[in-house]
């Protein structure tokens, strides 16, 4: 590989990455202009704001054993979810005993561990839209924006702007590698 397409590639991985940074934020923002009575009460549809966190928690420490599956050559049951919103349902339920604050410290802890799974994986395999990592990546991406889109059009007063269901999940969409 040429030095150029080395340079190439790491400046499109910096890209990838800022905007998975771009849209986290997004959440944390959108999360901060919530109200305290919205962490327990349906906020989006029938999700609280915990519902929420506690479900980007879950989603992306799905995506963190994804990454480490395909690390050790076995093919990731995260592209094998079929029912998304069964999934969503049985994951969002176990996570009610945790407390709020926790859920979020669960969140800050998931985006350390992908960020560390990230650094494993090379600049073609991270940047190729043909490789399931990319697609991991992107379905962190397309969900953390999903979700903030969710919660800001609620704090605008326009919910239902947007699809809330398996429609733009990219969970439910992602093909297999």
């Amino acid at each position: 590989m040429s030095d150029d397409n080395a340079r190439t590639l790491a400046d499109d991985r910096r890209r990838l990455l800022h905007e998975m940074e771009v849209e986290r934020n997004q959440v944390w923002r959108n999360i901060e202009w919530c109200r305290i009575r919205d962490i327990d009460r349906p906020f989006v549809a029938r999700w609280s704001l915990k519902d929420i966190v506690g479900h980007l928690t879950t989603h992306e420490s799905e995506v963190v054993t994804a990454f480490r599956d395909l690390r050790e050559g076995r093919r990731p049951t995260y592209f094998d979810i079929t029912d998304i919103d069964r999934w969503n349902h049985d994951h969002v339920e176990r996570k009610q005993a945790v407390d709020f604050w926790s859920l979020l410290e669960q969140l800050r802890g998931s985006r350390t561990r992908l960020l560390e799974e990230l650094a494993l994986v090379s600049n073609e395999d991270l940047t190729n839209d043909a490789t399931p990592e990319n697609r991991l990546v992107r379905s962190v991406i397309e969900h953390d924006r999903a979700h903030w889109h969710e919660i800001a059009a609620r704090l605008a007063g326009m919910e239902g702007a947007r699809p809330a269901s398996s429609e733009r999940n990219p969970a439910a969409t992602t093909a297999s590698p």
